[in-house]
């Protein structure tokens, strides 16, 4: 793997310079031996200024809320009175002295 790794790349080497090019003047030089580079003019793009859009004033739109819901709740349920007993006249006392 390495020796045909060298020789590839020892082949490349010595084939380099036969790809160089050998510094003329654009495609055809040696064909027409009154060749000349033709000058090439840029021109930059125009530039266009649009003016800005025309802003007119409209009133901001109406807002329209809905109205609130009706909510219809059942009346309140409360329990019945809860009927209050007459004192007794018994009464229990304990008492532990420590």
């Amino acid at each position: 793997m390495l020796k045909k790794l060298i020789l590839a790349a020892a082949g490349l080497a010595l084939a380099v310079p036969a790809f160089a090019h050998a510094g003329g003047h654009g495609w055809g030089h040696y064909r027409n031996p009154h060749f000349h580079p033709r000058p090439v003019f840029v021109h930059p793009r125009p530039v266009v200024v649009m003016p800005p859009p025309r802003v007119f004033y409209a009133p901001p739109a109406p807002v329209y809320y809905a109205p609130p819901p009706v909510v219809y709740r059942p009346a309140p349920v409360y329990a019945a009175p809860v009927p209050v007993l007459p004192p007794s006249g018994i009464s229990i006392r304990l008492h532990f002295p420590l």
